[in-house]
């Protein structure tokens, strides 16, 4: 679907049959992000869709300059250029992204990993009985853990970025929520580390913090490490080309 640069540009033989040249490719690329268009699977789609409506032009008028036509073609996405298709497509990938997301959650309640799942709960449950000091330094060490595994993803994805020159909507989409998530639940963690001081707690008290740590860590373990280890497959999934362009 995706318009590339240096693909299928075929080069203009007659006025009839003028076609999009690699180098006005190039130039529909550039005018995407002129617009503020980042992501390369976005700007990919914007530039189909543009190389098809100027073709268009030129079949009704074979000698309309390519600026005026890309002009025209422009127009038609209305006052608010191109804004409107990214913003729907960011909502479409943010969904799918926790679609994603829920779909691995929910591997940890089925066998065999549900025991593993339990096995955590009751240890975390003996631990709050046994001592909550020993609790709480095991919450902050989970804290400052998952903290500084999202920062290091952060500086990961940026450079990786940085070096391709290309963003992903998608990629961007799991590697900045799985850099959120320890920092959204870190909040409710202190507020358990400075509420439990050295005193008795009740057996529903301890079951439910126990179980609500467990669902905490395994988010963040899901949006840390599984979902990102996974990104790769999920990308060559949604843009075919994604593997050949990265690897270029």
């Amino acid at each position: 679907m995706f318009y590339q640069k240096n693909i299928n540009c075929n080069i203009i033989m007659n006025n009839k049959d003028r076609k999009i040249t690699a180098h006005e490719a190039d130039r529909l690329f550039g005018f995407t992000r002129e617009h503020f268009v980042e992501h390369y699977d976005l700007q990919s789609e914007l530039v189909d869709h543009l190389a098809n409506a100027i073709e268009l032009k030129w079949q009704q008028n074979p000698d309309l300059d390519f600026e005026q036509a890309l002009q025209a073609a422009f127009k038609k996405f209305g006052i608010f250029g191109f804004s409107d298709i990214v913003e729907k497509r960011q909502k479409a990938l943010t969904k799918k992204y926790y679609k994603l997301l829920w779909s691995y959650f929910k591997t940890f309640f089925r066998l065999p990993q549900v025991l593993g799942t339990l096995s955590a709960v009751i240890a975390i449950y003996w631990l709050l009985k046994f001592s909550t000091i020993l609790y709480t330094v095991f919450l902050f060490c989970g804290i400052v853990a998952g903290i500084s595994y999202a920062i290091y993803m952060s500086v990961k994805y940026r450079r990786r970025a940085k070096k391709t020159g290309r963003k992903w909507l998608l990629e961007e989409i799991i590697y900045s929520c799985a850099g959120g998530f320890p920092i959204v639940y870190a909040p409710i963690y202190f507020q358990h580390f400075f509420s439990l001081e050295e005193k008795t707690i009740s057996e529903p008290a301890a079951w439910l913090l126990a179980i609500t740590l467990v669902l905490y860590y395994l988010f963040d373990y899901v949006a840390l490490f599984v979902l990102p280890r996974k990104a790769e497959k999920h990308l060559t999934e949604l843009y075919p080309e994604y593997h050949i362009i990265e690897k270029q």
